[in-house]
C-alpha cells in the first residue's frame, strides 16, 4: 500500500537537485525560460522558497512509499494565504517512472487531502504546464477543476 511519508533530511538534497532540474526542463520546455540560465534560476526559487529544507516553516516535504519502502517519488505543499483564507498549495508532484501507473500518485493525494485537512486547512491548489496531459487527466479525476489557463503567443516562431 502505498504511503505518504514525511520527507526525511537524508532525502531532501536528491529531491531539491531533482525538483530544480525538473522545473528548469518544464519552463524551458513551456517556452517561459531560455536554456542557457533555466537550472541556475531554479535552483534560486527553490532556495528562496526552501531556504531551511524539510524544516523550512509551512511547508510540507513527503515522500511517496511504496509497500515495500522504496521512494516513488514525492510531494511538496506550502500553506499559503489567498484572497484572505489560508490554503495549501502544491508546488511539487513527482513519480519516478518505474513507479508510474501503479495508483502511487493517487493514493497519496487522497492521503494529502487528510493532511491538508488537518491543517486546517479549506482547499489544494496547483498548477500543471499544459503540455503535461497525463496530470491534467489525474488531477481532474481527482476532482481539480481549472481556474485560469495562460496562453502566449511567440512571435519568433513566425
Amino acid at each position: 500500500m502505498t504511503q505518504l511519508c514525511p520527507m526525511s533530511a537524508d532525502y531532501f538534497p536528491q529531491f531539491k537537485q531533482k525538483l530544480a532540474e525538473d522545473y528548469a526542463s518544464e519552463n524551458v520546455k513551456s517556452g517561459r525560460w531560455l536554456e542557457h540560465n533555466a537550472l541556475a534560476r531554479s535552483q534560486g526559487v527553490m532556495e528562496e522558497l526552501l531556504p531551511q529544507g524539510v524544516a523550512t516553516p509551512d511547508n510540507y516535504l513527503f515522500e511517496i512509499k511504496t509497500d515495500h519502502g522504496e521512494t516513488a517519488g514525492c510531494i511538496w505543499l506550502a500553506d499559503v494565504e489567498r484572497q484572505g483564507e489560508r490554503s495549501a498549495f502544491i508546488y511539487e508532484v513527482a513519480v519516478y517512472p518505474e513507479f508510474r501507473r501503479q495508483g502511487h500518485a493517487r493514493a497519496a493525494f487522497l492521503q494529502l487531502e487528510e493532511k491538508v485537512r488537518e491543517l486546517g486547512l479549506k482547499s489544494i491548489g496547483l498548477n500543471v504546464f499544459y503540455h503535461n496531459s497525463g496530470a491534467q487527466a489525474l488531477y481532474a479525476g481527482l476532482g481539480y477543476a481549472p481556474t485560469n489557463l495562460t496562453m502566449v503567443k511567440n512571435l519568433a516562431d513566425e
